[in-house]
C-alpha cells in the first residue's frame, strides 16, 4: 500500500527524533519548512504531527511543535526503535525480553489457578515438543509462543493479554522476521528445563512453575542478546572495512576522468 503524505511526514520526523537529531524540547521545523522539504501540503504536515503527538514524540503548542521526551512516549515506539537499524539494538531487545520474562512468569500463578485441565495438557504437549533435538528454529519459536499464549490467555487477566499482544506486534513479529535471525536455547539446558516445567504445570505447582518459567525466559533472553551483539559487531566491522577501503583507494581512482574536449 503506497505511503501517504502524512505518513511520510511522520516517518521523517520520527526518525529524526529517535536518532537524536532533535532532543527533548527542541523546536521542530515549521510547517512551511516541512512542506518545502517533503513536498507535501500543510494538511499532511498537521496530520503527521498529530500522529507523532499521539505517540508522545511531539508536543504541539502555540509556539509550534517541539520534540517530546522519549520516556514519556507510548509503548508503540519500541517497534520504530527496532526498525532504525538493520540489526535490532541488542540493549533494547534485552530490556524488552526482561520485561517479557517478568510479565509471563507472573501470569503462571493465575493460569494454574484458573486454567482447565485440557489447556494445561496442551501447554505440556508444547513443552514436550520443544525438547526434540531435530526441531527447526521456526518450530521451536512456534511451540514457545503457544506456551506463552495459552498461559497468558488462561490467566483471565485482560490487561495482561493486551500487553502480551502489544509486545507481540511491536517486538516478536519484527524480530522473528529479521533476515538470518535464528536462535535457540542450547538443547542440554532446554530439555531438562522444559521437562521440569511440564511436571510442575501438570501438578499445578504454581511456585515452582513460576520460577522455572522465569529461568526458561532468561535463558532465551541470553541466547537472543548474545546473537544480536555478535551481529551488531559484525555489521560495524563490515561498515568500517568498507569505509577504510574507500579511504585507502588511490586518489586517481576516485576522481572522474575529465571528459572535456580539448
Amino acid at each position: 500500500m503506497p505511503e501517504s503524505s502524512a505518513e511520510r511526514v511522520a516517518q521523517a520526523l520520527r526518525e529524526d527524533i529517535l536518532t537524536g537529531r532533535y532532543r527533548a524540547g527542541d523546536r521542530l521545523p515549521s510547517e512551511r519548512d516541512l512542506v518545502e522539504r517533503l513536498g507535501v501540503n500543510r494538511g499532511a504536515v498537521r496530520e503527521g504531527l498529530r500522529e507523532l503527538s499521539q505517540l508522545g514524540l511531539v508536543e504541539v503548542g502555540p509556539g509550534g511543535a517541539r520534540a517530546g521526551r522519549l520516556e514519556h512516549a507510548s509503548l508503540d515506539i519500541v517497534g520504530h526503535l527496532l526498525d532504525l537499524h538493520e540489526v535490532p539494538d541488542a540493549t533494547l531487545v534485552d530490556q524488552v525480553l526482561e520485561v517479557h520474562a517478568h510479565l509471563f512468569s507472573s501470569s503462571v500463578r493465575m493460569s494454574l489457578e484458573r486454567a482447565s485441565d485440557e489447556t494445561l495438557a496442551q501447554v505440556c504437549a508444547h513443552l514436550r515438543a520443544i525438547q526434540a533435538e531435530d526441531l527447526s528454529h521456526t518450530e521451536y519459536l512456534e511451540h514457545l509462543h503457544e506456551v506463552v499464549h495459552l498461559m497468558v490467555d488462561s490467566s483471565g487477566n485482560f490487561v495482561l493479554r493486551l500487553m502480551r499482544r502489544a509486545l507481540e506486534l511491536q517486538f516478536w513479529d519484527r524480530l522473528g522476521g529479521a533476515d538470518g535471525f535464528s536462535v535457540r536455547v542450547p538443547q542440554e539446558i532446554l530439555a531438562p528445563l522444559a521437562a521440569r516445567l511440564g511436571a510442575a504445570i501438570a501438578d499445578r505447582n504454581a511456585h515452582e512453575a513460576q520460577d522455572l518459567v522465569f529461568e526458561l525466559m532468561t535463558q532465551h533472553r541470553e541466547a537472543v542478546t548474545k546473537l544480536l551483539s555478535a551481529e551488531q559487531t559484525r555489521a560495524i566491522s563490515d561498515f568500517m572495512a568498507g569505509h577504510l577501503s574507500h579511504l585507502l583507494e588511490p586518489p586517481s581512482s576516485r576522481i572522474a576522468p575529465d571528459r572535456t574536449d580539448a
